[in-house]
């Protein structure tokens, strides 16, 4: 069965409008205040204007190379087996670990009028469990059934995503309307932990996490009618109108908060029925009447997010069959075109995440770094493929393309350094299963040796996860030994990526085998 080409240039749009006003704007502008103060609306523009540049990216390799599940297929063109099944195996953990993340959000909102859903921290009580799998099964059924349906639901539901939360900041900013209450002078000031505190925010106050659905659009590449026009108007588009959004709710937080609020400060901000904040904030406040509105969008938000997530998940693994990594099944697909054994392995695996990350806060700091390192391969392959393909068509092309790929790489590194040893750490046991399964499938399977590791091209890629690692244990960030000031630590990790990048330059595949592979995706396509 063939992936058809039907999603039109605002539904593509809208994909990735709903991916980004997920769960994030329901819980968002508490941690990152937490963690920076007011400046948490630094932290946002940094996070928007950082996004777009690593986004600018996705644009032209993904209207180069408009194929389903870009992500983990195109640094196969680029540098090969090994280094793309490593960076595909980080985008699918990324990308199912989502679906149950957004479940999570809707589980913890219904508690606020529920608690036995969930314990005092957020994580799931058995009755909760029971909540979060029909969630799940709900989520992975409407995948299952029609991608087009699915489409035209959330873009019904982005209107309303839009709209709730524009109308709760407003009516928010309307009763607190002194500009003082956005400062809080007496603690602190705009900025209480200073630029540290922003660039903390940004990783692990779920700002990353809130903008990695612009990358909704690069996924459904391969399914866009018109590609060239569509993806860039989808992807930066979608972090523009979001951005604005999110500064609205952070700024009607802050104006929200009072003295006993911040009677020990932001790090230890007193919000009771902190797990639903902007709940508690409405109730706090006393704007009850405009709860039923909020759980409209904390129902319709996280939900629409997790279909698509549920959506990029599945082909994400679709993918990864494709490049002869993962078993034939995965690209098994139903008379609706949708991949259904990668829907159903998506939902048992997101079933087991719920209980070693217990809680909202908790899954999203670790997916912030995941999803960071998953931004860091799209700059190596552009300048790759600049020099591998330099005549395809690229109807977007970036200019100073060195200079903005070295950007690009240096920020998605520094956001996975923001988000500290502790969540860093934990990324290697990640990468262990997953080399585990990549090299068990090649030794034990015919398919899997048919194909060489390519071992050459991934010379780079070691010396980059070691380094990142080293610098994350002696750097100020989480609870690493603060050996390497901050500051300093910028610059030693700016030479350390432009060391990575030249290597990755030296290493990368030869020009007739990624040209091989472009005439084989090519042919897909054109199928499709």
């Amino acid at each position: 069965m063939r992936i058809k080409r039907s999603i039109s240039p605002i539904a593509l749009l809208f994909s990735s409008v709903s991916a980004i006003l997920g769960s994030g704007w329901l819980f968002s502008a508490y941690f990152t205040s937490q963690l920076a103060g007011p400046a948490a609306l630094l932290a946002w523009v940094i996070g928007g204007i950082t996004s777009i540049v690593i986004a600018f990216v996705f644009a032209e390799l993904c209207t180069a190379f408009p194929v389903t599940g870009s992500s983990t297929r195109i640094p196969l063109l680029s540098h090969g087996t090994l280094v793309s099944f490593v960076f595909s195996w980080v985008i699918w953990l990324s990308y199912m670990a989502l679906t149950p993340t957004e479940v999570q959000a809707v589980v913890q909102y219904i508690a606020f009028y529920f608690p036995n859903l969930t314990h005092t921290e957020g994580a799931l009580t058995t009755q909760g469990y029971v909540v979060a799998t029909l969630l799940m099964l709900a989520v992975s059924a409407i995948n299952t059934y029609s991608l087009q349906w699915l489409l035209r639901a959330n873009s019904m539901l982005t209107y309303l995503k839009l709209i709730i939360p524009i109308v709760i900041s407003l009516v928010i900013l309307a009763y607190f309307h002194q500009p003082a209450h956005i400062v809080h002078k007496e603690a602190g000031g705009f900025a209480p932990f200073g630029m540290h505190g922003v660039f903390a925010a940004i990783t692990s106050g779920g700002i990353v996490f809130a903008f990695t659905g612009f990358k909704q659009a690069a996924e459904l590449a391969g399914e866009a009618r018109n590609p060239a026009k569509a993806l860039p108007i989808a992807i930066i588009g979608s972090i523009v109108i979001c951005l604005i959004v999110f500064l609205l709710l952070q700024t009607a937080f802050l104006t929200s908060m009072n003295a006993h609020n911040l009677a020990e400060g932001w790090r230890n901000l007193n919000l009771s029925g902190a797990m639903s904040p902007l709940a508690a904030t409405l109730e706090q406040d006393h704007l009850s009447s405009l709860l039923p509105l909020l759980y409209i969008g904390a129902l319709a938000g996280p939900l629409a997010s997790g279909l698509m997530y549920c959506s990029s998940s599945s082909r994400s693994l679709f993918g990864m069959s494709k490049n002869g990594y993962l078993p034939l099944a995965l690209q098994r697909i139903t008379t609706h075109g949708n991949p259904i054994y990668a829907i159903m392995v998506n939902f048992v695996v997101g079933m087991l995440m719920f209980a070693p990350l217990p809680g909202w806060d908790k899954m999203v700091g670790f997916l912030s770094s995941l999803m960071s390192l998953t931004y860091a391969i799209a700059p190596i392959a552009l300048l790759a493929l600049r020099k591998q393909m330099p005549e395809i068509k690229r109807p977007f092309k970036l200019p100073f393309t060195p200079v903005w790929s070295w950007l690009a790489f240096y920020i998605a590194t520094l956001m996975s350094y923001w988000s500290g040893w502790e969540t860093v750490s934990k990324i290697s046991f990640a990468l262990a299963i997953g080399l585990v399964l990549f090299f068990g499938y090649h030794w034990f399977t015919e398919r899997g040796r048919a194909f060489k590791i390519d071992w050459r091209e991934s010379t780079w890629m070691w010396p980059y996860f070691i380094g990142l690692t080293i610098l994350s244990y002696i750097g100020d960030f989480g609870t690493g030994k603060h050996l390497l000031p901050f500051g300093v630590d910028f610059v030693i990790i700016g030479i350390f990526c432009a060391v990575i990048m030249m290597l990755a330059m030296r290493y990368r595949l030869p020009d007739e085998n990624t040209k091989q592979y472009v005439s084989t995706f090519a042919e897909q396509s054109a199928s499709n």
